[in-house]
């Protein structure tokens, strides 16, 4: 139920306003800034539970953590500070769902 919750508040909690938010925003040499992109491959999700938490949990911690970066922007879109704690909610309800040996950062979560 937790993977299925993350998955639909990713959508509609970062996917939305992000989405919304990049497209309204002036694009070209003359305003860098960000865009889609993904910088890794989609195919490393696997079949098996736990290493599908945990890949999950990974990546929501880094897109908490660009959202972070984007947000200390001056011209940082309105949206991006609902959009980073968003992120950050969804990051922290995922490792306890995670066994402590596959966490990253080797935290301690008791699972639920």
């Amino acid at each position: 139920m937790t993977l299925v919750g993350s998955a639909f508040d990713l959508m509609t909690g970062l996917l939305r306003p992000l989405g919304s938010s990049l497209t309204g925003m002036p694009v070209g040499e003359q305003h860098p800034g960000p865009c889609f992109e993904m910088y890794y491959p989609m195919g490393n999700f696997v079949p098996w539970r736990d290493s599908a938490w945990a890949v999950m949990t990974e990546r929501v911690k880094v897109l908490a953590d660009r959202c972070d970066m984007v947000q200390a922007r001056i011209d940082a879109p309105l949206a991006m500070a609902d959009v980073a704690a968003n992120a950050r909610a969804i990051a922290g309800r995922l490792p306890a769902h995670v066994p402590r040996e596959l966490l990253a950062d080797g935290s301690d979560h008791s699972r639920s």
